[in-house]
């Protein structure tokens, strides 16, 4: 599927991918989700962005707390705060960031990690209607942008097809 160009097709492609997100997870059986994943070492398998995900709830928690990151950086913006997307401490290294992201979830029940999700999906929804046109696909538009879009940033903190892949990968290695 090509990049969104509007916001209709921005908040679609958010929709239609959290919506194969939940299929995905619905085929799954409680084992399937419970079991950790075998393979999160594996770069070519899962990306060097999920490295850290060892668990279905891993997996869940990392996607949220993007989301949360989202939230932060548009309340700078907002407030006319010029703050990077990253905390200054992670900028070059974002990899550090995921680990301690996912370390503080260690006591969050994969149920608990769900409804966080959703909490944090409907309102990266809610944020990007927030916006105009003009606003979301200018590149450059907010100084905080740089030389990308503000749909951009959207679309990178829903990247529910390639967490969809990293379930199926799950549910295949556990089948050999």
């Amino acid at each position: 599927m090509p990049n969104p160009t509007t916001k209709q097709e921005l908040l679609a492609a958010m929709a239609d991918g959290y919506a194969q997100l939940n299929e995905q997870i619905a085929k799954m059986s409680e084992a399937e989700l419970a079991a950790p994943f075998t393979f999160a070492a594996d770069p070519k398998k899962c990306g060097v962005r999920w490295q850290n995900d060892s668990c279905f709830r891993d997996l869940l928690i990392h996607l949220h707390e993007w989301q949360v990151l989202m939230r932060s950086f548009v309340q700078n913006i907002r407030e006319g705060h010029p703050k990077d997307y990253l905390p200054d401490e992670y900028r070059k290294n974002y990899h550090e960031m995921d680990k301690m992201l996912v370390e503080k979830h260690q006591n969050t029940t994969s149920e608990e990690a769900k409804a966080l999700l959703q909490q944090s999906h409907e309102e990266m929804i809610r944020l990007a209607e927030s916006f105009s046109e003009e606003e979301l696909f200018t590149k450059g538009y907010y100084k905080n942008t740089y030389t990308t879009s503000m749909a951009a940033y959207f679309l990178s903190v829903a990247p529910y097809g390639q967490a969809v892949k990293i379930l199926k990968t799950h549910q295949k290695s556990l089948k050999k």
